[in-house]
Protein backbone atom coordinates (compact mmCIF):
# COMPACT_ATOMS: atom_id res chain seq x y z
CA UNK A 1 0.00 0.00 0.00
CA UNK A 2 3.43 2.11 0.47
CA UNK A 3 3.69 5.50 2.63
CA UNK A 4 1.49 8.04 3.67
CA UNK A 5 2.55 11.82 3.23
CA UNK A 6 1.34 15.33 3.25
CA UNK A 7 -1.72 14.72 5.08
CA UNK A 8 -2.75 15.74 8.58
CA UNK A 9 -5.43 15.56 11.59
CA UNK A 10 -4.88 18.08 14.34
CA UNK A 11 -1.53 18.95 13.47
CA UNK A 12 -0.18 15.78 12.34
CA UNK A 13 0.89 14.47 9.30
CA UNK A 14 0.47 11.12 8.12
CA UNK A 15 3.98 9.94 7.95
CA UNK A 16 4.89 6.02 6.56
CA UNK A 17 2.21 4.24 8.51
CA UNK A 18 2.16 2.98 11.95
CA UNK A 19 -0.10 -0.18 12.42
CA UNK A 20 -1.81 -1.88 15.09
CA UNK A 21 -3.55 -5.07 15.08
CA UNK A 22 -7.37 -3.57 15.37
CA UNK A 23 -7.87 -5.90 19.08
CA UNK A 24 -4.65 -4.51 20.18
CA UNK A 25 -5.74 -1.33 19.88
CA UNK A 26 -5.05 1.12 22.94
CA UNK A 27 -7.19 3.53 24.36
CA UNK A 28 -6.64 7.17 24.28
CA UNK A 29 -4.17 8.39 26.69
CA UNK A 30 -2.30 4.85 26.60
CA UNK A 31 0.98 6.21 24.97
CA UNK A 32 2.73 4.64 22.00
CA UNK A 33 3.07 1.06 23.80
CA UNK A 34 2.26 -1.30 20.67
CA UNK A 35 2.21 1.34 18.15
CA UNK A 36 4.42 0.26 14.83
CA UNK A 37 4.49 -3.26 16.48
CA UNK A 38 3.53 -5.02 12.99
CA UNK A 39 3.08 -3.38 9.72
CA UNK A 40 0.83 -5.30 7.08
CA UNK A 41 0.12 -3.84 3.84
CA UNK A 42 -3.95 -4.50 3.53
CA UNK A 43 -5.02 -2.22 6.83
CA UNK A 44 -3.51 0.48 8.40
CA UNK A 45 -4.25 2.91 11.90
CA UNK A 46 -2.31 6.04 11.02
CA UNK A 47 -0.50 8.46 13.07
CA UNK A 48 2.41 11.33 12.49
CA UNK A 49 3.43 14.55 13.06
CA UNK A 50 3.61 18.06 11.37
CA UNK A 51 1.60 20.53 9.34
CA UNK A 52 1.95 20.52 5.34
CA UNK A 53 -0.24 23.01 3.34
CA UNK A 54 -3.06 23.10 6.10
CA UNK A 55 -3.96 26.74 5.97
CA UNK A 56 -4.54 26.10 2.70
CA UNK A 57 -5.87 23.03 1.73
CA UNK A 58 -8.29 24.19 4.93
CA UNK A 59 -9.35 27.81 2.89
CA UNK A 60 -9.62 25.49 -0.48
CA UNK A 61 -12.01 23.65 1.47
CA UNK A 62 -13.70 26.08 3.17
CA UNK A 63 -14.43 28.10 0.18
CA UNK A 64 -16.58 25.02 -1.57
CA UNK A 65 -18.29 24.11 1.34
CA UNK A 66 -19.60 27.98 1.96
CA UNK A 67 -19.59 29.59 -0.85
CA UNK A 68 -21.63 31.97 -2.03
CA UNK A 69 -23.47 31.47 1.22
CA UNK A 70 -21.24 32.15 3.91
CA UNK A 71 -23.98 32.17 6.55
CA UNK A 72 -24.42 28.63 6.61
CA UNK A 73 -24.78 26.90 9.59
CA UNK A 74 -23.56 23.94 11.19
CA UNK A 75 -25.82 21.18 10.19
CA UNK A 76 -25.64 22.36 6.58
CA UNK A 77 -21.67 22.61 6.76
CA UNK A 78 -21.23 19.13 8.01
CA UNK A 79 -23.71 18.54 4.76
CA UNK A 80 -21.86 19.88 2.08
CA UNK A 81 -18.77 18.73 3.50
CA UNK A 82 -19.72 15.40 3.26
CA UNK A 83 -20.94 15.84 -0.35
CA UNK A 84 -17.61 17.55 -1.17
CA UNK A 85 -15.71 14.36 -0.10
CA UNK A 86 -18.31 12.11 -2.26
CA UNK A 87 -17.91 14.02 -5.14
CA UNK A 88 -14.18 15.20 -5.00
CA UNK A 89 -12.72 11.52 -3.63
CA UNK A 90 -14.75 9.25 -5.96
CA UNK A 91 -16.99 7.76 -3.27
CA UNK A 92 -19.99 5.69 -2.63
CA UNK A 93 -20.82 7.22 0.77
CA UNK A 94 -19.40 9.58 3.82
CA UNK A 95 -21.02 10.48 6.90
CA UNK A 96 -20.34 12.85 9.86
CA UNK A 97 -21.34 10.57 13.33
CA UNK A 98 -21.57 12.26 16.77
CA UNK A 99 -20.61 9.98 19.67
CA UNK A 100 -20.31 9.52 23.21
CA UNK A 101 -19.39 6.04 22.97
CA UNK A 102 -21.22 2.95 21.34
CA UNK A 103 -24.35 3.17 22.83
CA UNK A 104 -24.68 7.03 22.46
CA UNK A 105 -24.78 7.82 18.87
CA UNK A 106 -26.27 10.06 15.95
CA UNK A 107 -25.44 10.57 12.24
CA UNK A 108 -25.12 14.68 12.00
CA UNK A 109 -24.79 14.52 8.09
CA UNK A 110 -24.51 12.36 5.27
CA UNK A 111 -24.11 12.27 1.49
CA UNK A 112 -24.10 9.18 -1.33
CA UNK A 113 -25.77 6.30 -1.16
CA UNK A 114 -23.89 3.73 0.88
CA UNK A 115 -23.03 6.31 3.65
CA UNK A 116 -26.27 5.78 6.40
CA UNK A 117 -25.75 1.90 5.61
CA UNK A 118 -22.53 1.27 6.64
CA UNK A 119 -22.57 3.75 9.58
CA UNK A 120 -25.65 2.20 10.71
CA UNK A 121 -24.56 -1.16 10.51
CA UNK A 122 -21.32 -0.35 12.85
CA UNK A 123 -23.51 1.10 15.35
CA UNK A 124 -26.02 -1.58 14.80
CA UNK A 125 -23.04 -4.53 15.11
CA UNK A 126 -20.50 -2.77 17.91
CA UNK A 127 -17.91 -3.27 15.53
CA UNK A 128 -16.08 -1.35 12.94
CA UNK A 129 -13.85 1.26 11.77
CA UNK A 130 -15.55 4.11 12.95
CA UNK A 131 -15.95 3.02 16.44
CA UNK A 132 -11.99 1.48 16.44
CA UNK A 133 -11.40 5.14 15.07
CA UNK A 134 -13.49 6.92 18.11
CA UNK A 135 -11.87 4.63 21.13
CA UNK A 136 -8.41 5.17 19.78
CA UNK A 137 -8.48 8.22 18.32
CA UNK A 138 -6.53 7.50 15.61
CA UNK A 139 -7.39 6.99 11.73
CA UNK A 140 -8.46 3.45 10.64
CA UNK A 141 -8.37 2.89 6.98
CA UNK A 142 -9.13 -0.35 5.72
CA UNK A 143 -9.00 -0.20 1.54
CA UNK A 144 -9.86 -3.91 1.28
CA UNK A 145 -12.80 -5.66 2.91
CA UNK A 146 -11.76 -8.74 1.31
CA UNK A 147 -8.52 -9.26 2.81
CA UNK A 148 -7.44 -10.44 5.38
CA UNK A 149 -7.21 -7.90 8.15
CA UNK A 150 -11.13 -7.38 7.52
CA UNK A 151 -11.68 -10.60 10.07
CA UNK A 152 -11.11 -8.78 13.22
CA UNK A 153 -14.81 -7.16 12.29
CA UNK A 154 -16.31 -10.29 10.75
CA UNK A 155 -19.89 -9.32 11.21
CA UNK A 156 -19.45 -5.58 9.65
CA UNK A 157 -17.35 -7.12 7.05
CA UNK A 158 -19.53 -9.31 5.45
CA UNK A 159 -22.57 -6.94 6.19
CA UNK A 160 -21.22 -4.23 4.37
CA UNK A 161 -20.10 -6.28 1.15
CA UNK A 162 -23.47 -7.81 0.73
CA UNK A 163 -24.19 -4.18 0.83
CA UNK A 164 -21.94 -3.18 -2.05
CA UNK A 165 -19.11 -1.23 0.03
CA UNK A 166 -15.57 -2.86 -0.60
CA UNK A 167 -13.48 -0.06 1.59
CA UNK A 168 -14.32 1.72 4.71
CA UNK A 169 -11.78 5.08 5.77
CA UNK A 170 -12.44 6.31 9.42
CA UNK A 171 -11.26 9.86 10.82
CA UNK A 172 -11.67 10.45 14.41
CA UNK A 173 -12.93 14.07 15.43
CA UNK A 174 -10.88 14.93 18.24
CA UNK A 175 -11.27 17.17 21.08
CA UNK A 176 -8.21 17.18 23.77
CA UNK A 177 -7.50 13.48 24.99
CA UNK A 178 -10.64 12.28 23.69
CA UNK A 179 -13.36 12.91 20.70
CA UNK A 180 -17.17 13.72 19.60
CA UNK A 181 -16.70 11.54 16.73
CA UNK A 182 -15.82 10.34 13.29
CA UNK A 183 -15.66 11.42 9.96
CA UNK A 184 -16.28 8.11 7.77
CA UNK A 185 -15.81 7.25 4.02
CA UNK A 186 -16.47 4.11 2.11
CA UNK A 187 -16.16 3.25 -1.76
CA UNK A 188 -18.10 0.63 -3.32
CA UNK A 189 -14.67 -0.32 -5.13
CA UNK A 190 -11.73 -1.35 -3.17
CA UNK A 191 -8.35 0.70 -3.13
CA UNK A 192 -6.85 2.69 -0.80
CA UNK A 193 -7.29 6.61 -0.74
CA UNK A 194 -4.60 8.70 -2.70
CA UNK A 195 -2.44 10.41 -0.45
CA UNK A 196 -4.11 14.18 -1.85
CA UNK A 197 -7.25 12.80 -0.99
CA UNK A 198 -6.57 11.41 2.27
CA UNK A 199 -5.35 15.03 2.80
CA UNK A 200 -8.17 16.46 2.16
CA UNK A 201 -10.09 13.95 3.85
CA UNK A 202 -8.27 14.86 7.20
CA UNK A 203 -8.86 18.59 7.30
CA UNK A 204 -12.25 18.06 6.10
CA UNK A 205 -12.43 15.97 9.86
CA UNK A 206 -10.96 19.07 11.43
CA UNK A 207 -13.66 21.40 9.57
CA UNK A 208 -16.72 18.90 10.57
CA UNK A 209 -14.82 19.11 14.10
CA UNK A 210 -14.59 22.49 14.48
CA UNK A 211 -18.36 23.02 13.15
CA UNK A 212 -19.73 21.35 16.38
CA UNK A 213 -17.08 23.45 18.03
CA UNK A 214 -17.71 26.65 17.27
CA UNK A 215 -21.73 27.02 16.56
CA UNK A 216 -22.36 30.92 17.58
CA UNK A 217 -23.93 31.53 20.91
CA UNK A 218 -23.72 35.21 21.88
CA UNK A 219 -26.05 37.18 20.29
CA UNK A 220 -24.41 39.45 17.56
CA UNK A 221 -21.18 37.07 17.41
CA UNK A 222 -19.35 36.07 14.32
CA UNK A 223 -21.19 33.39 11.71
CA UNK A 224 -19.93 30.32 11.62
CA UNK A 225 -18.19 30.38 8.22
CA UNK A 226 -15.81 33.26 9.96
CA UNK A 227 -15.28 31.38 12.74
CA UNK A 228 -13.94 28.59 11.29
CA UNK A 229 -11.92 30.84 8.53
CA UNK A 230 -9.82 31.77 11.90
CA UNK A 231 -9.53 29.04 14.20
CA UNK A 232 -5.69 28.56 15.56
CA UNK A 233 -5.37 29.51 19.13
CA UNK A 234 -8.51 29.51 20.16
CA UNK A 235 -9.18 25.54 18.77
CA UNK A 236 -6.37 24.53 20.97
CA UNK A 237 -7.76 26.47 24.00
CA UNK A 238 -11.31 25.09 23.70
CA UNK A 239 -9.93 21.33 23.46
CA UNK A 240 -7.54 22.02 26.22
CA UNK A 241 -10.59 23.08 28.18
CA UNK A 242 -12.52 20.25 26.61
CA UNK A 243 -10.32 18.19 28.09
CA UNK A 244 -9.85 19.63 31.73
CA UNK A 245 -13.61 19.68 32.12
CA UNK A 246 -14.04 16.29 30.94
CA UNK A 247 -11.46 15.24 34.31
CA UNK A 248 -12.81 17.48 36.95
CA UNK A 249 -16.24 15.86 36.22
CA UNK A 250 -14.89 12.38 35.07
CA UNK A 251 -17.05 12.15 32.33
CA UNK A 252 -16.90 11.85 28.53
CA UNK A 253 -15.26 14.65 26.37
CA UNK A 254 -18.93 14.59 24.53
CA UNK A 255 -20.68 15.36 27.64
CA UNK A 256 -18.16 17.96 28.79
CA UNK A 257 -18.14 20.06 25.75
CA UNK A 258 -22.11 20.00 26.17
CA UNK A 259 -21.35 21.41 29.31
CA UNK A 260 -18.73 23.95 27.57
CA UNK A 261 -21.55 25.03 25.56
CA UNK A 262 -24.08 25.31 27.88
CA UNK A 263 -22.21 27.15 29.79
CA UNK A 264 -21.11 29.38 26.76
CA UNK A 265 -25.44 29.45 26.09
CA UNK A 266 -26.26 30.45 29.39
CA UNK A 267 -23.72 33.52 30.24
CA UNK A 268 -24.30 34.96 27.10
CA UNK A 269 -20.24 34.76 26.13
CA UNK A 270 -18.22 33.11 23.64
CA UNK A 271 -17.37 29.62 23.94
CA UNK A 272 -13.33 30.60 23.47
CA UNK A 273 -14.19 33.05 25.80
CA UNK A 274 -15.62 30.31 28.40
CA UNK A 275 -12.42 27.94 27.46
CA UNK A 276 -10.44 30.46 28.47
CA UNK A 277 -11.15 30.68 31.61
CA UNK A 278 -11.33 27.02 32.22
CA UNK A 279 -7.79 26.86 30.75
CA UNK A 280 -6.76 29.76 33.28
CA UNK A 281 -8.13 28.28 35.94
CA UNK A 282 -10.22 30.68 36.88
CA UNK A 283 -13.54 28.81 36.25
CA UNK A 284 -14.22 25.05 37.62
CA UNK A 285 -16.89 23.06 36.57
CA UNK A 286 -17.42 20.37 39.33
CA UNK A 287 -17.51 22.99 41.98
Amino acid sequence: MGEFRTARHGAANVQPSQVMRGPQAGPRGSGSEGYGKETRPDVCVVAGGGDVREDERRARIMAAVTEPDTTVGAGELARRLCRFAVDEMALSGCAIVLMSGAASSSVLADAGRHARTVTGLQLELGEGPCLEAHACGIPVLLPDLTAESANRWPAFAAAALAAGVHAEFSLPLTVGPGGIGTFDLCRDRPGMLSDEHLADALVAADIARDAVLYQPYAAGGPGLAELLARVGPDRIVIHQATGMIAAQLDDTVANALARLRAAAFASGRSICDIARDVVERRVRFDE
